[in-house]
């Protein structure tokens, strides 16, 4: 059976039988350019920057007030600032600090922290021209007289971006009336959602949509709006898909399908879901797995992984389709994505489905929980690439020629990992399959495992036991008491926790005390603080304790006393000491 011919694109007018409209004015030849140039939501580069005034991000970077951009109800008074829920992890308890004097935003448990145009942009989903902008009208800041041309930019764009907006929702109603009448008359479009499991219903809440032989897919931003389609054929017309076309709007490599609709669900859990077709990531939500989200495309670019993170993702599982084409399109997406995962908190990993099967074939012959199954079974991402590096080995171990493809192939990936447990874990794998680990240099692994001086690298230990520590004791109120003492050294080392530890409520009167004189020091002191050794905080405390009564010197004398190890060690990982500070002080229920 041949091929129909490609049908109209998913910015086309709609078919007979749909409201019509005309399609807009194409905008003017420097619009055109800019569209094309690539956008940066969260750290623009010097060609998004130039169509803003200099003075204009200046002026909003000093009036604009991230304490504005929180409704009362959600600000928890902490000292001279506020306590929040955090928006970038499952948060039990408010632990994103807002600091009205830095103008900024920083949790202390995901290490992550905002400006006021940051803020806007990941929680509205706005470019950086479009928080400024905004920020801009919500402090009356005008547009500086003295870079006209700059500023003429800015207005043109904006007012292109609000064009096309309204185009898009236009193009969405006429498509999904579209629609709408197959589903009553039941058209192709009907037979075809009913023959991949898409009831009515869904179709409906999604708001899909149809041109002529396609279907039409509304890709969403971050405000929910439509900026852009995917037309998924319902014949046999290749491409299977075809997005729309990039402008001021649709930037695929920095949208992900589903995303508006699966953000909740990110958020509370931090996974992510990713499968490779928009209509699969439909099914996914249909079925319950309202964290599915497809990228627009078989690649996932390193912006989209940011909005991924942005939005609260901590792992991101892969599930494309249980095939030789699924199985090299996850290949190449770790391949993109591995240098900016390691170190970063964020795990990848990879769903195993069936050989043959899509994540839409198997949820409706085994069922969601059975995918949920999977997913709670999936590998991580070097687990995953040493079984495929290596599974010609263990199919022919005897071929020479394997045996020296697989050789080059793990240098190659050694090459990318760098020294840790990572390195070492795939040293080990694949010396057990290769008798040898393969040698990326000479000296490189004579060299392995020592410092600067030759020694042996030095393993983080325990904090020693000395008169830093309080004595030990038995029972609830001793294990209150050490997580206060606990407290109180976690505020001497860690800048990040002293606004929330600020507000702990102390039982101890001697540790209560030995708090509020911590707490009025810090609010004096200057910052930031770029490492423990440059903290103010326990200098000043030294200098003042001549002034104390002796028994809150001494204590304060025991914290600073403290091994600059440990003090290095809680400046720079403090996470873990919080939470466990806090499960005994104000443990959840």
């Amino acid at each position: 059976m041949s091929s129909a011919p490609p049908g109209p694109g998913p910015d086309a007018k709609p078919a007979a039988g749909a409201a019509s409209n005309q399609p807009p004015t194409p905008p003017p030849r420097s619009l055109r350019a800019a569209a094309a140039a690539p956008r940066h939501h969260s750290h623009p580069g010097p060609g998004r920057r130039s169509a803003l005034p200099a003075s204009l991000i200046e002026a909003v970077r000093s009036q604009a007030r991230i304490a504005d951009l929180f409704p009362l109800a959600e600000l928890r008074r902490s000292g001279s600032g506020f306590l929040a829920t955090c928006p970038w992890h499952q948060d039990r308890r408010p632990s994103l600090t807002v600091n009205p004097e830095r103008n900024r935003v920083h949790c202390f448990v995901c290490n992550r922290g905002a400006d006021p145009i940051d803020w806007l942009q990941d929680r509205q989903g706005l470019s950086f021209l479009e928080a400024v902008e905004e920020l801009a009208r919500r402090y009356a800041i005008p547009l500086p007289e003295q870079d006209p041309e700059a500023a003429a930019r800015a207005e043109a764009e904006h007012q292109e971006r609000q064009r096309l907006r309204q185009w898009r929702s236009q193009q969405e109603e006429d498509f999904h009336q579209a629609l709408l009448a197959d589903l009553q008359a039941f058209g192709p479009a009907a037979s075809y959602l009913e023959q991949r499991g898409v009831n009515p219903e869904t179709a409906i809440a999604w708001r899909l949509g149809l041109n002529a032989q396609r279907l039409m897919l509304p890709i969403r931003d971050g405000q929910g709006g439509c900026c852009g389609f995917s037309g998924r054929s319902i014949t046999n017309q290749e491409p299977k898909y075809r997005n729309s076309s990039a402008d001021l709007l649709f930037q695929k490599s920095q949208l992900l399908f589903g995303l508006h609709q699966a953000a909740a669900a990110i958020q509370s859990s931090g996974e992510a879901l990713l499968v490779e077709g928009p209509l699969d990531v439909i099914q996914l939500h249909q079925a319950g797995l309202t964290n599915a989200i497809a990228p627009l495309g078989t690649s996932l670019s390193i912006e989209q992984l940011q909005l991924l993170q942005r939005r609260g993702t901590r792992r991101l599982l892969v599930a494309f389709d249980g095939d030789a084409a699924g199985s090299n399109a996850t290949g190449r997406l770790i391949a993109e994505l591995r240098s900016a995962v390691i170190g970063t908190g964020l795990e990848l990993a990879v769903v195993d489905l069936p050989s043959g099967s899509d994540p839409d074939g198997f949820i409706r012959s085994q069922g969601p929980d059975a995918l949920r199954r999977l997913s709670h079974q999936a590998r991580h991402w070097l687990h995953w690439e040493l079984d495929q590096l290596l599974a010609p080995l263990i199919a022919d171990g005897n071929n020479l020629t394997v045996l020296q493809r697989c050789e080059a192939e793990a240098k190659q990936l050694l090459a990318v990992l760098p020294q840790g447990a990572l390195r070492e874990r795939a040293e080990r794998r694949l010396q057990e399959a290769l008798g040898v680990v393969p040698q990326l240099q000479q000296g490189a692994q004579r060299h392995r495992g020592k410092g600067p001086a030759g020694g042996r690298h030095r393993e983080l230990q325990p904090a020693p036991s000395s008169a830093a520590s309080p004595p030990p004791a038995h029972g609830d109120a001793a294990q209150i008491e050490r997580a206060e003492y606990r407290a109180l050294r976690l505020f001497l080392c860690s800048p990040v926790c002293r606004d929330p530890l600020a507000v702990l409520v102390i039982r101890n009167d001697l540790y209560r005390r030995a708090q509020q004189c911590l707490v009025q020091l810090h609010q004096r002191l200057p910052g930031p603080i770029s490492s423990a050794q440059d903290d103010p905080l326990p200098r000043a405390v030294l200098a003042m304790t001549d002034q104390l009564e002796p028994h809150l010197a001494q204590l304060l004398e025991r914290l600073c006393s403290l091994d600059p190890g440990v003090r290095d060690t809680l400046f720079r990982a403090p996470e873990g000491e919080m939470m466990a500070i806090l499960d005994v002080l104000e443990p959840v229920g």
